[in-house]
């Protein structure tokens, strides 16, 4: 193998491409969600790369500068969102301050933060305190507190915002809701999506979260109109022969090759327990053994209303759903080597199992991307799920009994009511997803029972291994460390006195 060349500034190799790495200050590192800003190049050739970096490099610091316009932007709109509130207070005559004194104190502020962060700032600070313009944060925490959204879907809007933010920014467009029209969120489409050709997926999730975000204040904020309506990418048309970037289900041959060849316990049992029942990873890692008993799952928690469910366990999950619960105290979770993550992180206790998961699945060839610039495989631990829903379709396309597609909705935890099954709309929503009620027991057993692993997939591992723990490294004092110098180290557990 011939070797790399040596690449200049701000390049370097990813595998056989070069891509672009700008460093994310550390004060910015969690505003941005990195440490680095990366975007692979097109060309593979050094000297070519040397002329494409500079227009990436340039995006990126515009972008670093605008993230940090808008870090010193929320310092002050806090405190213009604070003289708001007392103006509203001593116009209706709350409070000791009479309108005329607050009015004077807030043209003192308003004169710091033009001395401070410029004219501009100065105006817009004065508009958000007398209630003519609203930061886009501005209403967050009221919507958070009354929809209570997952740590992850919070991170999802949040990121949006930021993106909206940095371009409003750099766009020279005021960061407030009101500057926000219909053409206003065209033209930052336009240049943060469309413009540098990003998948159309990530795309629509953000212009999704903002969308959420206007529907809500429009109900409960006055504004006028939600500029997001309409505002979704269509998927670029592609010529028949080239290949597909749709998520999929793993084929019976892609099931057999993981089931047979994953190597690590914990990631063969989870994907084994998602294949014959359809659970999430995360509903998976948060199962405890009081869930598993009398030949039933129940998932307690899940992402959504419907998924909450108690479901028949198959009877092929039953010696590891023993193995798991053996000795263990009935509010300990069947996974109980995960982690537990903080408070605070957006990561699920099913993190480390999807990270080791994927790469399992890369080492052994089970991946599928479109193109070189798409992001993410058409496979995943997804995939397990959908596998679960395409054997029990295709089932009902052989002849079974015993069930039906609404039955297929409740077991998996998705809503009847103007639900899918594989993409296809249920019919009869209101019928089937409100009248009916949910699915027998008995149906749902058909169900699950119509599910079988392909002929020849291994269900049976001994030669499984756990995932390596960290070594726990004895860390000796600096004083221990300067008076040993020059002599032969010892072991800490060696040295202590004898026991007399």
């Amino acid at each position: 193998m011939s070797k790399k060349k040596k690449l200049g500034r701000y390049l370097e190799w990813h595998g056989n491409r070069i891509r672009v790495v700008v460093r994310v200050p550390p004060s910015l590192t969690k505003t941005i969600g990195c440490t680095k800003l990366r975007e692979v190049l097109i060309t593979t050739i050094p000297l070519e790369a040397e002329r494409e970096k500079v227009e990436v490099v340039r995006r990126f610091k515009a972008r670093l500068r605008g993230v940090q316009t808008t870090v010193v932007r929320a310092g002050w709109t806090d405190e213009a969102l604070n003289w708001r509130e007392a103006v509203r207070e001593a116009e209706v005559g709350q409070g000791s301050n009479t309108l005329e004194t607050v009015r004077e104190a807030l043209d003192d502020a308003v004169a710091r933060v033009g001395r401070e962060h410029g004219h501009s700032a100065g105006q817009q600070f004065a508009s958000v305190a007398l209630g003519l313009a609203t930061p886009l944060r501005g209403n967050l925490n009221r919507w958070f507190a009354e929809r209570a959204f997952s740590r992850g879907y919070e991170g999802d809007i949040n990121r949006a915002l930021s993106r909206l933010e940095v371009w409003c920014n750099e766009s020279a467009t005021p960061a407030t809701v009101e500057a926000v029209t219909t053409a206003v969120a065209g033209r930052f489409i336009h240049d943060r999506y469309v413009l540098p050709k990003v998948d159309t997926v990530t795309a629509n999730k953000d212009i999704s979260s903002l969308h959420s975000y206007w529907k809500w204040m429009k109900k409960r904020c006055g504004v006028a109109a939600n500029p997001w309506d309409n505002q979704r990418l269509e998927k670029p048309q592609r010529r028949e022969d080239t290949a597909s970037s749709e998520k999929r289900p793993f084929t019976d041959d892609e099931v057999r090759t993981l089931l047979g060849s994953i190597r690590l316990r914990r990631e063969w049992e989870f994907s084994l327990f998602s294949a014959l029942s359809g659970l999430r990873v995360h509903e998976i890692a948060g199962l405890r053994v009081k869930h598993c008993t009398s030949g039933k799952i129940a998932v307690a928690k899940s992402k959504t209303p419907s998924g909450v469910r108690t479901i028949p366990a198959h009877s092929m999950l039953a010696p590891l759903i023993q193995r798991r619960s053996l000795g263990k105290e009935l509010d300990a979770y069947l996974f109980e080597e995960l982690p537990e993550q903080a408070e605070d992180s957006e990561r699920d206790r099913s993190a480390p199992v999807s990270q080791a998961f994927t790469r399992e699945r890369r080492r052994l060839g089970v991946e599928e991307k479109a193109t070189d610039k798409q992001r993410q495989s058409n496979v995943d631990f997804h995939s397990w799920r959908r596998w679960f829903v395409r054997r029990a379709v295709g089932a009902l396309e052989k002849g079974a009994l015993g069930y039906t597609p609404w039955t297929i909705a409740h077991v998996i935890g998705h809503k009847v009511k103007d639900g899918t099954i594989e993409g296809t709309p249920l019919p009869l929503g209101m019928t089937m997803g409100v009248y009916a009620g949910a699915a027998s027991w008995e149906a749902m057993v058909a169900c699950v029972n119509a599910v079988a692993l392909p002929e020849g997939a291994t269900v049976e591992r001994p030669d499984l291994t756990s995932p390596r723990q960290p070594k726990l490294r004895l860390k000796q004092p600096r004083s221990s460390r300067r008076s040993t110098e020059g002599r032969t180290p010892t072991s800490p557990l060696t040295t202590a006195p004898p026991l007399e």
